[in-house]
Order: structure tokens, then sequence, then C-alpha cells
């Protein structure tokens, strides 16, 4: 049985960092913030980007070319496919990290109590056309054990307005549960429980970590709310156990 510690080092009531313990392994997770600096690689020099990957995770990245679509990439050797056109990233491997960047869209964290770890990085779009779905699968197939998600930052009901013709297949989809309303009153689509539905369709159970990117400008980047370019990302890695140790 996995057990979970987690720490807020940097916030008050979000959390940043959570540790599971799996099958050999130590699994890790990190959603960062404004502090840690923008990680959209476009952006960002190599360098400075080098920089901050290790201040985060001293081990070799793996950070997918995100185009909003369902490619998954299965990392077999620490720092592989760093760039490659993908929105998810799977591994079993120790030390090596997985990233996804997002301004807004849900970047999602999957755990194998079989010892392997993955990052999607679901958009709206890549969301309803089955992204998460090829990530657990994937990750089923590479790790064999029960899958947990996590979703850290991303934005929420209260401030991602939804035209009623974007929202109806979502709600087909899914059900009245994946809309809501804005701070506003408009139509909108709730990332969070669109999530929570695609992974309950896999029968995986999913924590959210922190709050809304729209609303939380001292800590988050927004493409939606403020058309900002900055990106904050999630990140994963493993560690291997001692013998004995739990």
């Amino acid at each position: 049985m996995a057990t979970t510690t987690s720490t807020s080092p940097r916030s008050s009531g979000d959390l940043d960092t959570l540790t599971l313990t799996a099958s050999g392994v130590r699994q890790h997770l990190r959603c960062t913030t404004r502090l840690d600096g923008d990680l959209h690689p476009d952006h960002v020099a190599p360098a400075e980007l080098s920089a901050r990957r290790a201040a985060i995770c001293p081990v070799p990245w793996t950070q997918p070319d995100e185009v909003h679509g369902t490619d998954v990439l299965v990392v077999e050797a620490p720092g592989q496919h760093d760039g490659a056109i993908g929105d998810a990233a799977l591994t079993t491997l120790t030390d090596a990290a997985l990233c996804v960047w997002v301004g807004d869209c849900a970047p999602v964290a999957l755990f194998s109590d079989g010892g392997g770890i993955g990052v999607v990085h679901a958009g709206w779009r890549g969301l309803y056309d089955g992204v998460l779905a090829a990530a657990v699968t994937g990750l089923r197939e590479i790790a064999p054990g029960t899958v947990r998600a996590v979703l850290g930052p991303s934005i929420h009901r209260c401030c991602y307005e939804f035209s009623p013709a974007d929202l109806a297949p979502f709600v087909a989809r899914w059900g009245a549960v994946v809309a809501g309303t804005t701070s506003s009153g408009r139509p909108a689509l709730d990332v969070p429980a669109a999530v929570r539905a695609a992974l309950a369709e896999l029968e995986v159970e999913l924590e959210v970590f922190g709050t809304c990117t729209a609303c939380h400008a001292d800590r988050y980047w927004s493409h939606r709310a403020r058309r900002e370019l900055g990106r904050q990302a999630v990140v994963v890695w493993q560690t291997r156990r001692e013998s004995g140790v739990s």
C-alpha cells in the first residue's frame, strides 16, 4: 500500500509538493509557481532554463513540446524525448524528471504503485479527445498496478467562460457536473470536474492540488485571464528506496 507525505513550504493553503512510496521507489511531485521562474522553453534561454530545472530537480528532464493532442512519450533513458512533440510522458526510471508546462490547462500527474510515473497536459481539446485515457493505458502497460492522479493548478470554472456550443459536447459525454458558471454568471467549463470525470471512466481516483491560475496572479501565470506568456509546471520523478525502508 502506498503511503503519502505532502508539504507546502512556500504556500498558504495550496500544496506544492507530494511524496509517495511505491514498489521499490519514492515518487515525487512538484508544482512550480512564479517564484521558480518561467518554464516555457520558447521564452527562456537554454542556460537559464537548465538552471531553473536543476533548482527544482537536478536530474535529466523530459519536457514535451505540447500541441493539445493525445501523443504519449515513453521515456526509456533519462532526458529522452526532451522537446519532442507530445502531451504526455511516462517512465519507470528513477532519476528522470517528467514535466508538463501550463498557463491554464490541466497538468495531471500519474503515479502507479507498480513503480511508474507520468505527466499529462490536458487542454480542453486533448481532454475531450482522450489524452488522459492514452496516458493511463500506457502507464498500466509499463508499470502494472493501481494508478493515482493528481491535478496541479489550473483554471477553474469561476474564470473559464465557455460558449454553450463548446460546452455541450462535454455535458453530453460527462454530464452536467462538468458545467458551471463563472463568477460573473457566464457559462463555464469546470476543468477539475471534467478531469475527474474522464479519470473515473478509467477507474482512477483524482486528488486536486492548487487553486485557480486565473484568480491567483501572485502565484501563477494565466493566458486566459491576463494573456501572460509565462508558464508554471508540474514535475514528477522517482528515486530508489533503501531496502526495508517504508
